[in-house]
């Protein structure tokens, strides 16, 4: 996926400055795991999302209602998954002030 999704190389990306910045604040040991596998979560639900992409487009170019549908469910689950770490880095903020 790295090579051919620029999305997932985004997360990935961000995923390593999540993780050196969990690593470089006072955290707990709880804090930083929980930062590092909500990271990991978003990179699997973004495979699974390149995933479903990839199997709707092959089953056919013609507009379909289920095959918009399949995409949109995937792509918000990367949203949610996202939305989580992101909740979770400020009550961890909020939580070292």
């Amino acid at each position: 996926m790295w090579g051919a999704e620029p999305s997932f190389r985004f997360w990935s990306c961000l995923n390593v400055a999540s993780a050196a910045l969990a690593f470089a604040l006072p955290l707990s040991g709880e804090g930083r795991a929980l930062i590092l596998a909500l990271g990991v979560l978003v990179l699997a639900a973004e495979g699974l999302n390149t995933g479903v992409e990839a199997a709707v487009d092959r089953s056919g170019m013609e507009r379909d209602p289920l095959a918009k549908y399949a995409k949109d469910a995937a792509s918000a689950g990367v949203a949610l998954t996202a939305i989580a770490a992101g909740l979770a880095w400020v009550i961890l903020i909020i939580d070292l002030f």
